[in-house]
């Protein structure tokens, strides 16, 4: 099928952005600082579990970096919301499938956005992700757009903006925009095209198979 590399893409880009919001972040956190009631305080803090488990792991990295990945996932997995993200990213599919399809669809595209991690950890060069601003969606405060620009050597800078709302007392990220395209949107473009080809079963079960090729490739 001709869309099929479109994946590929998508989801390296969607893993590396989703790492690069738990590993690179240079704006720390102030001292005696553990609160987690903003969104940018959430991306700190979340940054350093990470990075203390990178540092930590230096050896494990090297010789089995989808363990260390999967530390990684356990710490930044919390703070997205799967649910929102898969329903976004279907579309409509999402509104045709039934409770079992849009249960195995947010697992296989759970899978497709965390097995890229090792992958993401293996290609990083010292790229950086600098902090900017704070931008709120609704008078309550309780949707915002937290700014950042990734940087790194021989590569143009990117503006990468995490959208974020606050639910149950904390704050999640339901999407990822680069250089203002928003990758939910991509993939829900690229899944629609698939659907006009295969059933939706199929569409999960190729999912969860490229994820778990990923996965593998990654370890190896």
């Amino acid at each position: 099928m001709g869309h099929r590399p479109q994946f590929s893409r998508l989801a390296r880009r969607v893993a590396a952005t989703l790492a690069l919001l738990a590993v690179l972040v240079t704006a720390p956190l102030a001292a005696g600082s553990g609160a987690t009631d903003t969104p940018q305080a959430t991306i700190k803090t979340v940054t350093g579990q990470v990075l203390a488990a990178l540092r930590t792991n230096q050896e494990t990295l090297r010789k089995d970096p989808a363990a260390v990945a999967a530390q990684i996932a356990k710490i930044v997995d919390p703070h997205l919301d799967f649910t929102i993200m898969s329903q976004e990213a279907l579309g409509v599919g999402w509104r045709r499938a039934d409770p079992r399809q849009r249960v195995r669809f947010t697992q296989a595209f759970h899978q497709l956005l965390t097995a890229d991690y090792a992958a993401v950890l293996k290609r990083y060069r010292g790229q950086t992700v600098k902090l900017l601003d704070v931008r709120w969606e609704d008078a309550a405060r309780h949707r915002a757009i937290v700014s950042s620009q990734l940087e790194g050597p021989a590569q143009q800078a990117a503006q990468v903006d995490y959208r974020m709302y606050h639910t149950g007392g904390s704050w999640k990220v339901y999407d990822v925009v680069v250089d203002g395209v928003s990758l939910l949107l991509n993939y829900r473009q690229a899944f629609a095209s698939e659907l006009q080809h295969e059933d939706l079963d199929t569409l999960i079960s190729r999912l969860a198979h490229k994820a778990a090729t990923d996965e593998e490739t990654a370890s190896q």
